[in-house]
């Protein structure tokens, strides 16, 4: 299984909201910006850690951002 963001441009308009950019989110979530742009961007999964950090950031519920893929999910898309 892994996490994925639901939709990104709405991930992404949030950041823009709460008054950060990408580099400063990361700072804020304490992930290099190479990974922060990566997740925001859809290009790659965050970990438990920091989708629950990304979320207390922004201050929003998980369910909101995030969704679990299982594995055979992830085949058939």
């Amino acid at each position: 299984m892994r996490i994925q963001v639901k939709d990104t441009a709405q991930l992404n308009e949030l950041i823009i909201i709460k008054g950060f950019n990408k580099t400063e989110f990361g700072k804020e979530i304490h992930l290099s910006n190479p990974m922060t742009v990566q997740i925001t961007n859809g290009d790659r999964s965050p970990s438990p850690r920091t989708a629950k950090r990304m979320c207390e950031v922004l201050e929003c519920e998980w369910n909101e951002l995030f969704e679990i893929v299982r594995a055979s999910e992830a085949v058939a898309k």
